[in-house]
C-alpha cells in the first residue's frame, strides 16, 4: 500500500523558499529524519509541501495579518503559479501537487500522504485552549457519533417538549381567560368557578334551540313571501285589465277595416293570404290548388299578390286583432299561476306554523292567511306586528346558540390544553432522565478513551521531566458541559490547571507530549509525523530527554521529520551524544539565496568526517588535526564532566586542550579503562576485550606536547606536526572514541551497576565509576 511504503524523496519547484528546484532524498531504512538548519534556511518550507500535498493548504502563513487569498503568496516570489511543483515519491508510488486554474490538484489522491503537523506556534494551542476547544481537537479520537445522535435527539426531544409545555400552560391560561368572561358575564353564579359552570352550562340541553331557529326563519321567510303577493296579484290583475281594453280596440280597428274592404274581402283574406304561401312554396305549380284545373294556372300568384296589397290595411287590423289576443292569454295565465302560487305559499305557511312546537314567547296569528287572495291585505295588517317580533326572537335564540357553541369551544380547547400540560409534565421528566443516562454513558465512554490518551500523555511527559513531581498529567470531560475537556496536573499535591504554574518549557513540552500521544493514536503507521521547530523554549537540562522520547515515539509512525535551529541538538547528533537505539537521517541547511533557494550541505557526523579525511589521497594533515583536535576536545570534556575533574575557571572561552589534557590526571588515567561487549546481550558474560585509556592518552599528550613545543595554537598544529604525527594523533584519537562509544549504543553514561559508566546497550563499560582518590 502507498500510504504505508517508505518515503524516497521530496523535490520543490517554485514553491514557497525553494526558488530553484530542491530534492530531499531519504535515506533507505531510516524512519527519522532530523533536518538543522538556522533560521531563513528553509526548514519551514519543507513542512509546508507535505501539508501541502496532504490538505491543499498552507498553515504556517495562515493568522498572520494577511486576510484571503493566501494561495498568492505559495509560489515563490516572482514565479508564476504555474511554476509551482511539489512531488512526493515512495518507494510504491509517486505523488504530485500543482497549481490549475488558482486550485490544489493532487494526483493521484490515493498517494495523497497522511500526516500529522505540528508547528512551534501551535504547539501551546492545546494547553491554553479553552476546554471546548480543546474537546474538538481529539474528538476525531473519538468513535462516539451513535451517542451524539442518540443525545441531540433527545436534546432535541426535549427542547420541543419544553416549547411545547409553555404554549400548552399559555394556550390553557387564555382559556381559562375566555371562560372567566364567559362566567362573568353570566353573573358569576354563586358556588362555582368559571370551569365547573361552564360544565355545568353545557350539560343542559340544548337539542331544540337548532330546530326553533330554522322553524322560526322558515315561518318568516314564508310570511314575506305572503307579503309579495300584494303587489304580484295586483301586477296580475292590472296586466289582464290593460289586455282585454287592447283588444277591444283591436277588434274594433278590424271591424272598421273590413267594412272599407270589398265585400267579402274579410271572408276571402283569408283565402288569399293562404294562397300566397301556397305559392311561395310551390313557385312552379302548373295546376290550381282549389279547382286542379290548369287554364287559369298562369298568372295566378301574381293576381293574389296584388288583391293582398289593395288588402294591406285590413291585414294589419286582423294582425294586431291576434297580437291582442296573444297578450291577453297570457296575462291571464300569469294572473293564474300567480294564484296558483299563492295557494301554495298559504299551505307552506300553515304547515310552517303548525308543524312545529313552539315556545310560549311565541306569538303566532290566529287564524290561516286568506285562500281569497282579496282578503290577504286585511290578515298581513291584522298579523304585522306579531310577524315582526319574530326577527328579534330569531336574534336571541341565534345569540345563545353562538354563545353555547363559543362556550363549549373554550371549554374543549382548556380541556385538551390541560390534559396536554400534564402529559407534558409526565413525559419531560422522563426525556430528561433519558438524556442524562445517554450524557453518562457518553462522558464513561469517551472518559475512558481520554484516560488512555492522558496516561500515554504522563508516560511522555514522565520521559522528559522524570522525579519532577509533575507526572499526573488528567484530562477530565467536564460533567456539565457536553465537549469540554479540563486539563490539570499535579502541582505539589494540588490539582491545578498547568497554564497557571508551569514553566514556558514545560508547558511546551507537555503540548508536545499531548500532540505525540494524540497522533500515535490514528494509524500512526500509516502517517508521516512532523514536528516543525518545536523545540524553542526547552530548556537544556531537558532537551536530550525530549529528544529521546521524540526517537522512542517516531519508531510506531511511517515516518518522523523533526526540524530545529536547535544547536545543540545538532552537536549532539555530531558528537554522537543523541540517544542511541534509533538510525537517524540528519540533514542541514545552509544560507538560504534568491538564485539557489534551499541548500543542502554535509551533515555526516565529526567522527566519520574524520574517518573520510584520514581515507582521502594525499591526505590534508590541517583538516585531519583541526578535525581531530575538535574531537578530542569533545571526548575529554565528556571525561573530565563525567569525573568531576578540576578544569580551570575561565570567563567567556571555551576549554581547549591545554585545559582538559592535564586535568585527566596520572591517577584516573591508570584507573580508566573500558570493557568491550559488542554482540553480548548477557550481562553476565564477559568482555570481549578491554582497552586501557591511558597508553592513548599519553601519546595523545606527546604529539600536544610536541605542539606545545612550537608555541602554536592547535588548530595550527598541521603546519609544524610532521604528516605521521597527524596520521597519528587522527588515529589515536579515533582509537579512544571508538572504545568509549558504540555506534548504536552511544555513550556510556548509565551508572545504574554501582561499579562501572555503561551505554544503552551494555555493550560499552567504563571504569572506574568514579575518579581515584
Amino acid at each position: 500500500m502507498a500510504g504505508s511504503a517508505p518515503l524516497k524523496s521530496l523535490t520543490l519547484t517554485a514553491f514557497r523558499g525553494s526558488a530553484a528546484t530542491f530534492t530531499l532524498d531519504f535515506e533507505k531504512n531510516k524512519k527519522l529524519t532530523l533536518i538543522y538548519g538556522e533560521n531563513g534556511t528553509g526548514k519551514t518550507t519543507i513542512c509546508d509541501a507535505f501539508e501541502f500535498l496532504a490538505f491543499e493548504r498552507i498553515g504556517s502563513l495562515e493568522n498572520r495579518g494577511m486576510g484571503k487569498g493566501l494561495e498568492k503568496f505559495w509560489p515563490t516570489a516572482g514565479k508564476p503559479a504555474s511554476a509551482l511543483a511539489v512531488d512526493l515519491e515512495t518507494h510504491t508510488a509517486k505523488c504530485s501537487g500543482r497549481i490549475v486554474d488558482k486550485k490544489v490538484s493532487v494526483s493521484p489522491i490515493s498517494a495523497r500522504p497522511r500526516i500529522e503537523l505540528l508547528r512551534q506556534r501551535q504547539i501551546l494551542e492545546l494547553i491554553q485552549a479553552q476546554p471546548a476547544a480543546r474537546y474538538e481537537a481529539i474528538k476525531r479520537f473519538i468513535d462516539i457519533e451513535a451517542y451524539e445522535r442518540s443525545e441531540e435527539t433527545l436534546r432535541q426531544l426535549g427542547k420541543t417538549l419544553a416549547t411545547e409545555k409553555q404554549q400548552a400552560q399559555a394556550a390553557e391560561q387564555e382559556n381559562l381567560a375566555a371562560l372567566q368572561g364567559f362566567y362573568e358575564a353570566a353573573g358569576s353564579p354563586a358556588g362555582l368557578n368559571a370551569v365547573t359552570w361552564a360544565k355545568q352550562k353545557l350539560a343542559e340541553p340544548t337539542t331544540g334551540l337548532d330546530a326553533d331557529i330554522a322553524a322560526i326563519g322558515k315561518l318568516r321567510a314564508v310570511f314575506d313571501a305572503l307579503k309579495g303577493y300584494l303587489e304580484k296579484l295586483a301586477t296580475r290583475h292590472s296586466a289582464v285589465t290593460s289586455a282585454k281594453d287592447a283588444l277591444a280596440l283591436a277588434e274594433q280597428a278590424l271591424g272598421a277595416a273590413i267594412a272599407t274592404a270589398t265585400e267579402g274581402a274579410g271572408e276571402t283574406l283569408p283565402v288569399l293570404e293562404a294562397g300566397r304561401a301556397y305559392f311561395h312554396a310551390h313557385p312552379q305549380s302548373t295546376e290550381c290548388p282549389l279547382c286542379a284545373s290548369d287554364e287559369n294556372i298562369a298568372g295566378l300568384a301574381a293576381q293574389i299578390d296584388a288583391k293582398l296589397n289593395a288588402l294591406s290595411a285590413l291585414r294589419t287590423a286582423h294582425a294586431n286583432k291576434n297580437a291582442q289576443q296573444t297578450a291577453l292569454n297570457n296575462a291571464e295565465t300569469a294572473l293564474g299561476q300567480t294564484q296558483a302560487d299563492y295557494q301554495k305559499a298559504v299551505t307552506t305557511f300553515t304547515t310552517a306554523q303548525t308543524g312545529h312546537q313552539w315556545k310560549a314567547t311565541v306569538q303566532l296569528p290566529a287564524a290561516p292567511p286568506p285562500t281569497d287572495s282579496a282578503a290577504l291585505p286585511a290578515w298581513l295588517a291584522a298579523n304585522e306586528a306579531i310577524a315582526a317580533a319574530w326577527a328579534g326572537i330569531e336574534a336571541g335564540w341565534r345569540d345563545e346558540s353562538r354563545f353555547l357553541a363559543q362556550l363549549k369551544a373554550a371549554a374543549e380547547r382548556y380541556d385538551s390544553n390541560a390534559a396536554r400540560v400534564k402529559e407534558l409534565a409526565d413525559l419531560i421528566p422522563n426525556v430528561d432522565t433519558a438524556l442524562a443516562q445517554c450524557v453518562e454513558e457518553r462522558q464513561k465512554f469517551t472518559d475512558g478513551i481520554i484516560t488512555e490518551i492522558a496516561q500515554e500523555v504522563g508516560k511522555l511527559y514522565e520521559k522528559v521531566h522524570p522525579g519532577e513531581g509533575l507526572d499526573t498529567i488528567a484530562l477530565e470531560l467536564d460533567p456539565k458541559k457536553r465537549a469540554s475537556i479540563e486539563l490539570k496536573a499535579d502541582f505539589s499535591g494540588h490539582d491545578a490547571p498547568p497554564q497557571a504554574y508551569f514553566s514556558q518549557s514545560h508547558l511546551d513540552t507537555l503540548g508536545l507530549c499531548v500532540f505525540l500521544a494524540l497522533a500515535a493514536r490514528d494509524r500512526a503507521d500509516e502517517t508521516v509525523l512532523i514536528l516543525d521547530d518545536v523545540l524553542g523554549s526547552v530548556d537544556e537540562p531537558h532537551v536530550e530527554r525530549v529528544i529521546g522520547m521524540i526517537y522512542e515515539i517516531s519508531t510506531r509512525f511511517k515516518h518522523t521529520i523533526v526540524t530545529t535551529h536547535y544547536r545543540p541538538w545538532r552537536e549532539k547528533y555530531r558528537w554522537g551524544w543523541l540517544k542511541p537505539g534509533q538510525s537517524c537521517q540528519f540533514v542541514e541547511l545552509t544560507g538560504w539565496a534568491i538564485d539557489d533557494g534551499i541548500r543542502i550541505i554535509s551533515s555526516l557526523p565529526e567522527v566519520d568526517r574524520l574517518r573520510a579525511l584520514l581515507a582521502e589521497s594525499p591526505i590534508d594533515p590541517q583538516a585531519i588535526c583541526s578535525k581531530a583536535g575538535v574531537i578530542l576536545e569533545a571526548v575529554l570534556d565528556y571525561l573530565t564532566l563525567k569525573y568531576e575533574c578540576a578544569v580551570p575557571r575561565r570567563h567567556g572561552a571555551a576549554y581547549t586542550l591545554g585545559d582538559l589534557l592535564p586535568a585527566i590526571g596520572s591517577k584516573l588515567r591508570e584507573a580508566l579503562k573500558v570493557e568491550i561487549r559488542d554482540g553480548i546481550a548477557d550481562a553476565t558474560v564477559a568482555s570481549t576485550s578491554t582497552v586501557e585509556l591511558k597508553p592513548i592518552f599519553d601519546e595523545l599528550t606527546r604529539i600536544a606536547q610536541v605542539r606545545n613545543a612550537f608555541g602554536a595554537h592547535f588548530k595550527a598544529i598541521s603546519f609544524e606536526l610532521l604528516d605521521t604525527d597527524a596520521v597519528g594523533f587522527a588515529k589515536h584519537v579515533l582509537l579512544l572514541v571508538d572504545a568509549l562509544t558504540h555506534p548504536e549504543h552511544g555513550w556510556p553514561s548509565n551508572d545504574k551497576s554501582g561499579s562501572y559508566w555503561r551505554n544503552s546497550g551494555d555493550s560499552r563499560r567504563l571504569h572506574p565509576l568514579k575518579k581515584p582518590g
